[in-house]
């Protein structure tokens, strides 16, 4: 077992190795997570019927694995985490806060999936979330300490341990009660899809849970062969990633609709019967799963944003301060949960939509370190997120405020895709006169400033 020396530095051609199959594995179990569980039940909080909770659900996953695939793609290419290829579109300075952003991004993930996995815990050993919280946190930090290769390999075991597990339990919600059971969800598919703000809502709440990958996908496919087929590492990352969050929301979904409860993890202790302990552990593994993938790439996102430690220092540090705000949201954590996912897209929409166009319209797949502003993408950007702003319907805490165009449209807030679209749009009006960069990787002068 070797632990991993690599930082943020481009991986070299003797170090590439692996398959695309691996993203399949390895998204698949990170996926299938307490966070996405616990999101399958707010449809009922938010009185929509069941047809239009599962059609809302597989549109916003489709979109949202998307964007993880196509994120994805750059790693084989470029050698280096995610955050860096903010390089070529918006230069070094905007790479470095991005980087610092996405660490509190991936932070507040790492809070989120400490909770609710321990909230599971709870239930079947009944011991306080003060000591289980600490040693859930210890284990995801001893994977993520040894690094890369070790986390593909935990990831696969996962996946097929997971699995095995979310399929017991969905069969046994699914004959739990029998043949009313049956019935009642038979019953509750026939009503119509109803096209609301709930039902939009939703798209946005599902789509944000996937798309909030985006930031760190090549973190895990930038080891691959640098020729490896693209085609490959986009179907395998949108594969593993939509299949098992979907999977875990629709079992969730059923479950809120047969128990008519939107507390996830009672519910499922509730409708497992004798075989909760089966059930609540499948939660609590899909959290290690998605938790060592928010403490690595924390480590690296930190290194980018310019914090000079080892990678394995700052995997320390981090499991730390996560820790210590797991417990202290620990209390009053749906309210947080539900804040959080939105928050998250009025950021990262936009920002990757530019790396999106970088790297596949406009073919830029090297990265160039030499400019510390790049004035196009920074204005993309900006444009990007300020039009979107009429658009959004903002909820944190006790503070709520639905903008202009949100408020005509019903407090639906579509403001992450405008921003998408809007920033992807201007980057490349803008870049019509340079399609390419050299082919040449110029990594010293960021290297040096390691």
């Amino acid at each position: 077992m070797t632990i991993e020396s690599i930082g943020i530095q481009r991986i070299p051609t003797d170090k590439r190795q692996g398959k695309p199959r691996s993203l399949f594995n390895l998204w698949f179990a990170a996926n299938l997570t307490i966070a996405d569980f616990a999101l399958g039940f707010f449809p009922l909080s938010m009185n929509m019927n069941f047809a239009s909770s599962i059609i809302s659900i597989i549109v916003g996953n489709v979109l949202g694995a998307a964007i993880v695939g196509f994120s994805a793609m750059m790693g084989p290419r470029t050698g280096y985490p995610q955050m860096m290829g903010t390089t070529n579109s918006m230069g070094r300075l905007s790479m470095r806060i991005f980087g610092i952003i996405n660490l509190s991004n991936t932070g507040g993930w790492f809070i989120v999936n400490n909770i609710l996995s321990v909230s599971a815990l709870y239930l079947i050993f009944g011991t306080t979330y003060l000591l289980l919280i600490p040693v859930f946190v210890l284990i995801v930090y001893a994977v993520a300490y040894i690094g890369h290769n070790f986390i593909h390999r935990v990831e696969r075991i996962l996946s097929y341990v997971l699995g095995v597990l979310f399929l017991v339990v969905f069969l046994k919600v699914l004959l739990s009660g029998g043949s009313s059971n049956l019935g009642a969800i038979s019953h509750l598919s026939a009503s119509p899809p109803v096209i609301d703000t709930a039902f939009f809502g939703m798209i946005a709440l599902s789509y944000s849970y996937l798309m909030s990958w985006g930031p760190y996908a090549s973190d895990y496919s930038r080891y691959l062969p640098h020729n490896v087929s693209l085609r490959k590492v986009f179907s395998n990352t949108f594969a593993g990633a939509f299949i098992s969050t979907t999977f875990v929301e629709v079992i969730a979904v059923i479950i809120s609709f047969v128990t008519l409860s939107t507390q996830s993890i009672s519910s499922l202790k509730s409708i497992s019967g004798i075989l909760y302990p089966l059930s609540l552990t499948a939660i609590a593994l899909g959290g290690i799963a998605a938790n060592v993938l928010n403490l690595y790439s924390a480590s690296l996102s930190g290194l980018v944003g310019g914090i000079r430690l080892r990678r394995t220092s700052f995997v320390g540090i981090v499991a730390i301060a996560g820790l210590a705000l797991s417990l202290l949201f620990y209390v009053h954590f749906y309210a947080f949960f539900n804040d959080f996912l939105l928050v998250l897209d009025y950021w990262i929409s936009p920002w990757v939509a530019i790396l999106i166009i970088d790297f596949l319209v406009l073919r830029r797949q090297t990265l160039e370190f030499e400019k510390k502003i790049n004035w196009r993408g920074i204005v993309a950007y900006s444009v990007g997120l300020l039009v979107s702003v009429p658009f959004m319907n903002i909820f944190f805490g006790n503070f709520n405020y639905t903008f202009f165009i949100s408020r005509q449209l019903g407090g639906i807030d579509i403001s992450y895709f405008v921003g998408f679209i809007v920033a992807a749009a201007v980057y490349y009006a803008s870049n019509l006169d340079r399609k390419r960069v050299p082919s040449a990787i110029s990594s010293e002068k960021v290297d040096a400033e390691r």
